[in-house]
């Protein structure tokens, strides 16, 4: 008895007729269910479970990568149309890319490569593995021949040379990305972005990127006039396949040597502007872009939990996915009794968050002896170690004359204040995430020179 035949939805711009006849050809096994008029008609038929198989043209109903997503979390993939030239810009895991002039036979062959594969429904726990399934056996399904839409291997995993030490010049190598991330409140996750993407400017240019979806403020804190988000920008581009390292460039606003910022968004009610999918090709770009990518994020825990009725990512999606991505994770609090707490309590979170075998750099912020006592520093370490199993910590010192000289200036530390208590204590953070960087010889480089030009118009000024 033969098998019953696969089911297919049709999202095509144009005539389907010759598609539809290929499809439904005797002996194909695949069988078209639906043609749908729309992308509101045909995400509705993939979570009803019509089938597990579609065609869809990048023309059809502006498509973009969050829909494409969000039917590969009911369990279906496919085969995506899109303009010639454009197939690595749509890559898609699980997904086979073909050029919008590929034929109709074409077209069947691969989808009847996907249906030789089971495609198991989205996990409890999201679409994660079920995609990396969906591309493993895609890539078994037609012999183990590369895929238009299965994600690259890692070199570590291939076996291949791991990627050069940040900072490398040579064209086409992979950048770095570290996420600023901490519990709620402000403990300075912003004023330390900045100042560690300047720093980290040394070692091959930065890029500062403000993803904090609740209170974004980069913008501000160094003095650039409001505009449109270049970050919803750069994703809005991604999610539709345009986004080049050109494009990316045109967004970026420099804010001093070799460092450039993608301003956030205006308002917290936009954090669907950043679709998850949409923003993992934003980062491989910003990787192209700079050999450090500094991103803020919203504090507190994450919760990417996936609506269960519209199986749309939830508010903490892209930054769950960043930091599940990230080279270098800081976590950083306030250096009084209510941030230490608070920071202990999202290190528990860590784990989860990260991933199985990585850990946080933890930075304590704004350590003063007003809030933790006469030996503030070894208060804190200690209150780590004992209750997180801290056993380094990065401590900054509470600054306010150049943290406040900062905010007028809409500065950096690190670029305008280097020779300050905490513009040493931040090169040295710079300096421990790339060595290269040797922010803290320059920090004392210009604190000499700051003092030689004291001495010489006021004479010797009585140390403090």
């Amino acid at each position: 008895m033969a098998a019953p035949a696969s089911g297919v939805l049709l999202g095509l711009a144009g005539s389907d007729a010759e598609t539809l006849r290929a499809i439904d050809a005797q002996g194909s096994g695949l069988r078209v269910v639906r043609r749908c008029a729309d992308l509101t008609d045909l995400v509705g038929a993939a979570m009803a479970g019509l089938a597990s198989l579609v065609v869809l043209d990048t023309a059809f109903d502006d498509v973009d990568r969050a829909i494409i997503d969000r039917i590969t979390r009911c369990g279906a993939v496919g085969v995506l149309l899109v303009p010639d030239g454009e197939e690595a810009q749509w890559s898609m895991p699980g997904w086979i890319v073909l050029s919008a002039a590929a034929g109709p036979a074409e077209v069947r062959g691969a989808l009847q490569a996907l249906a030789r594969q089971a495609v198991p429904p989205p996990p409890a726990g999201g679409w994660g593995g079920a995609a990396t399934q969906a591309a493993a056996t895609t890539r078994a399904a037609v012999g183990g021949a590369l895929v238009p839409g299965e994600p690259m291997t890692r070199p570590e995993q291939a076996g291949e040379e791991a990627p050069p030490p940040p900072g490398a010049p040579a064209a086409g190598r992979r950048g770095r990305i570290v996420a600023v991330w901490g519990p709620h409140g402000a403990p300075g996750r912003s004023t330390i972005a900045a100042s560690l993407a300047h720093g980290l400017a040394r070692s091959g240019g930065a890029l500062l990127v403000d993803a904090d979806v609740e209170a974004p403020s980069l913008v501000e804190l160094l003095g650039l006039p409001e505009d449109s988000s270049s970050l919803a920008t750069a994703a809005r581009l991604a999610a539709h396949g345009r986004l080049d390292d050109a494009g990316l460039a045109r967004l970026v606003a420099p804010i001093g040597a070799g460092v450039g910022l993608l301003s956030g968004l205006g308002r917290s009610g936009r954090w669907r502007e950043l679709p998850p999918v949409a923003m993992e090709a934003v980062w491989g770009r910003a990787r192209h872009a700079a050999a450090w990518t500094v991103v803020d994020l919203a504090g507190g825990p994450i919760d990417d939990a996936v609506d269960e009725y519209s199986l749309e990512p939830g508010r903490g999606a892209m930054a769950a996915e960043l930091l599940r991505q990230a080279d270098e994770v800081l976590l950083v609090g306030a250096g009084d009794p209510i941030g230490v707490r608070r920071l202990l309590q999202l290190l528990g979170d860590c784990e989860e968050a990260l991933g199985a075998g990585r850990a946080p750099r933890v930075v304590v912020n704004r350590v003063r002896a007003s809030a933790a006592g006469p030996s503030p520093a070894r208060a804190v370490r200690e209150s780590l170690s004992r209750f997180g199993g801290v056993v380094d910590p990065i401590l900054l010192p509470e600054d306010p004359q150049a943290a406040d000289r900062c905010v007028l200036e809409a500065r950096a530390v690190v670029d305008l204040c280097p020779g300050s208590a905490l513009g040493r204590a931040l090169a040295g953070l710079v300096d421990a995430l790339d060595p290269s960087a040797d922010c803290s010889r320059a920090a004392r480089s210009r604190r000499g020179n700051t003092r030689a030009a004291g001495d010489g118009r006021h004479g010797r000024r009585r140390a403090h």
